[in-house]
């Protein structure tokens, strides 16, 4: 299984977030999320070939870079797409 891994533990704010998903995960599936649209964050999790593959968020509970708000949002979205294997880590 293919696997993503989006490391957090420099991030302490949202565009430190926006910019770990793009070198961990966008980049890796051709594109380049800007932040500004949480549709488009769910559009990407659909761009891998793979049906299926790992996304793992490295220091997600260290990260200072998201709020509570953030986070809830992400954790939905991931939850919205079973066809990725999310790992808070």
């Amino acid at each position: 299984m293919r696997e993503f891994i989006v490391d957090l533990s420099a991030a302490e704010s949202f565009g430190d977030f926006v910019a770990a998903f793009n070198e961990g995960f966008c980049r890796h599936v051709s594109g380049d999320w800007h932040g500004r649209s949480w549709d488009a964050f769910h559009d990407y999790l659909s761009w891998p070939k793979e049906e299926s593959y790992r996304l793992i968020f490295r220091a997600w509970e260290k990260s200072k870079a998201l709020g509570p708000d953030e986070r809830a949002m992400i954790e939905q979205i991931c939850h919205d797409n079973p066809h990725v294997q999310v790992t808070f880590a």
